[in-house]
């Protein structure tokens, strides 16, 4: 690691897979403590295969290449999710910095940059001539 954008990003990068560890493992978990583990899970398998028999050739297949295709789709959703959350960071500070240095005047703006226009006060000599 020569920069600290390299030791930043590695260390978020093992923040990332720590998380995804430690979600699996507690659904893990959860499940060992039910009184009949994943027997639950072994049903509803068995209920979608029947389901998945009962189909056409042609809707059989179709249902295989999407339940292959499911995973990849999770890796492409999980690995969009800080490209999604930096794009909209992104966007807002991008929104407030054009607010911020817009050309117009408001009064908001300039009481923030103690411009605000000043009341005149006329002297008494202005009222002589």
């Amino acid at each position: 690691m020569n920069t600290l954008f390299d030791y930043i990003s590695t260390v978020n990068g093992i923040q990332y897979a720590l998380m995804l560890a430690f979600i699996i493992g507690f659904v893990l978990f959860l499940e060992l403590l039910k009184p009949k583990p994943f027997a639950g899970l072994m049903r509803i398998a068995s209920d979608d295969i029947g389901f998945v028999r009962t189909q056409s050739p042609g809707t059989r297949l179709r249902s295989i290449k999407r339940l292959c295709a499911a995973p990849l789709l999770a890796l492409f959703y999980i690995a969009a999710i800080p490209i999604l959350f930096v794009h909209g960071v992104a966007v807002i500070f991008s929104r407030v910095i054009m607010a911020l240095t817009w050309v117009s005047w408001s009064p908001v703006r300039a009481y923030f940059r103690g411009s605000k226009k000043a009341k005149r006060h006329e002297s008494p000599e202005q009222h002589r001539t």
